[in-house]
């Protein structure tokens, strides 16, 4: 804002150098003086929780709008307008691993695991808990399908956390269908059972469609190219979780 912006000269209070402008170019700090009226610190600090706001809420509007923009234009170092990827991953994680401790089920997205048993709990719910720990390794599958673009693993992994922040999100809200359906009346005229149904149908098929249109806009190649790459990126996570998940039982059978 303009009338915080105190003086166009002189020394920063922070690290001693010389100031020209209104900010300091040695340790980034503001330039202006300590005593402020009560007016403008608080529509400087309204200022610094908006701009905070604003970052927050275009990571999100983009990451669902606009599947692949936000890693695209972050790989580009276009990052001023948006969240570090790990700090969007690990608050979303947050919430869906406590909705996921409020909520039974044996079964992760498009997939049920047999019958209503603690066995079968235990195995989806290990598969949900692994999928937050297994974002370098479809980081891998990924670079494997787009090798011949030679790029740095970090942009992989860059693209794996959104597309397991987005993941979570669309597991949380089969989640709260799956909550909501043991809550209400299972009749096809009943709207709100509707209503729960299509939640469901979107939170399992959803997935799939991000990961394509996702990697069609930040590796760049044809339709039909991205769709059989998501295919074989969904098949080798999934297949890799799966093998780690009955690595886990096994180990935890001979314990016993």
């Amino acid at each position: 804002m303009a009338h915080t912006d105190i003086s166009e000269t002189g020394t920063c209070l922070n690290c001693g150098a010389e100031v020209n402008g209104n900010y300091c170019s040695k340790c980034g700090q503001k330039n202006q003086p300590t005593g402020l009226p009560l007016r403008l610190f608080i529509e400087d600090a309204a200022e610094t929780l908006f701009n905070i706001d604003n970052r927050v809420f275009k990571t999100i509007k983009d990451l669902f709008s606009s599947p692949g923009k936000v890693t695209l234009k972050y790989i580009r170092g276009q990052r001023a307008d948006y969240l570090p990827p790990l700090r969007i991953y690990l608050s979303i994680s947050v919430i869906y691993f406590l909705i996921l401790s409020m909520v039974e089920t044996n079964k992760v997205f498009f997939i049920e695991f047999g019958t209503d048993s603690e066995f079968t709990h235990e195995i989806a719910t290990k598969i949900q808990y692994l999928m937050f720990f297994l974002v370098p390794v479809m980081a891998l599958v990924v670079q494997l399908f787009y090798r011949k673009q030679k790029k740095y693993y970090v942009e992989f992994l860059i693209f794996s956390v959104h597309i397991h922040s987005v993941w979570f999100v669309l597991l949380s809200f089969d989640l709260l269908s799956i909550y909501l359906g043991g809550h209400i009346e299972h009749s096809y005229s009943s709207i709100p059972y509707l209503l729960v149904v299509a939640l469901s149908i979107v939170s399992n098929f959803l997935p799939f469609a991000y990961l394509t249109m996702s990697l069609k806009t930040v590796f760049g190649e044809s339709w039909p190219r991205s769709i059989a790459k998501s295919l074989g990126v969904i098949f080798l996570y999934f297949l890799i979780l799966a093998f780690v998940v009955i690595m886990i039982l096994l180990l935890g059978k001979y314990d016993t």
